[in-house]
């Protein structure tokens, strides 16, 4: 954890991943998620566009496919890059970035990258069962 601006942030690298979702599909992903024992921490952003997901890497590490990554940002849905910064919400600050779900207190646990693109490619396709005639 890291200060700028006087903003508490993360960085993403070899421990952390962050995978930013449009606000709609956001909320079917964290439905899909809430069987984890854990909560998988997503930040919102000011203006409630995107939330941030928290996650770690696969180990041993691979990249996203190219071809899905291409098909996630067609609706959307990007990876960051090692190195971006996740600005965390203050406790203290109702406006700005705030916890779409907070995680756990103590050590800070995240869900493998995996579990989170699967539950955003199955929220994808569900969300294309509801479209309007």
């Amino acid at each position: 954890m890291e200060l700028f601006a006087d903003r508490l942030y993360l960085t993403t690298g070899q421990e952390l991943e962050a995978i930013v979702v449009p606000t709609g599909l956001s909320e079917r992903v964290r439905a899909r998620l809430g069987y984890l024992a854990q909560p998988t921490p997503a930040v919102v952003d000011p203006r409630n566009r995107r939330w941030t997901f928290l996650t770690t890497p696969p180990a041993p590490y691979h990249d996203v496919p190219q071809p899905l990554q291409r098909r996630l940002e067609c609706q959307g849905v990007s990876l960051s890059q090692p190195g971006t910064r996740v600005m965390l919400p203050r406790s203290d600050d109702s406006i700005g970035w705030r916890w779409a779900c907070e995680p756990a207190p103590g050590q800070l646990r995240l869900p493998q990258r995996g579990l989170v693109l699967g539950a955003i490619r199955l929220s994808i396709l569900e969300g294309m069962d509801n479209v309007p005639a």
